[in-house]
């Protein structure tokens, strides 16, 4: 049984942007599937660019942050770019107690993400 579409892959001015459908990324099997989903829509080589919506998203586990700062490395090791958009205060004041609002690049929502990308091609 294949695991449910836990994200969607849109365009933002030629972009990619994941918007997550979840909105508790709590359990162990949620975590896996939004993480394997977020990695099979990444490009297989080149830098990484990609914008993550958080706007459906209420509760992150630690778990899903291990991802998250997985993926931004990644992202750095490639010369790419990854912007956290339109995340909610409690998953924001979890990133900051533990540090990883230094760590992972968040911005206020999709255009201000969007704008660090540079001009629209």
């Amino acid at each position: 049984m294949a695991a449910p579409t836990r994200i969607a892959l849109e365009d933002e001015d030629g972009v990619p942007v994941i918007r997550i459908y979840d909105r508790q990324i709590m359990d162990d099997r949620i975590v896996r599937e939004v993480g394997d989903q977020i990695m099979a829509a990444l490009p297989p080589s080149g830098p990484v660019r990609l914008i993550l919506d958080f706007a459906n998203v209420t509760m992150i586990s630690s778990a899903m942050i291990g991802r998250l700062v997985v993926l931004q490395r990644r992202a750095d090791a490639t010369g790419g770019l990854l912007r956290l958009c339109e995340i909610g205060s409690a998953v924001r004041d979890v990133l900051r107690t533990t540090n990883l609002d230094r760590v992972l690049k968040i911005t206020r929502d999709r255009r201000e993400a969007r704008e660090a990308f540079g001009p629209a091609k």
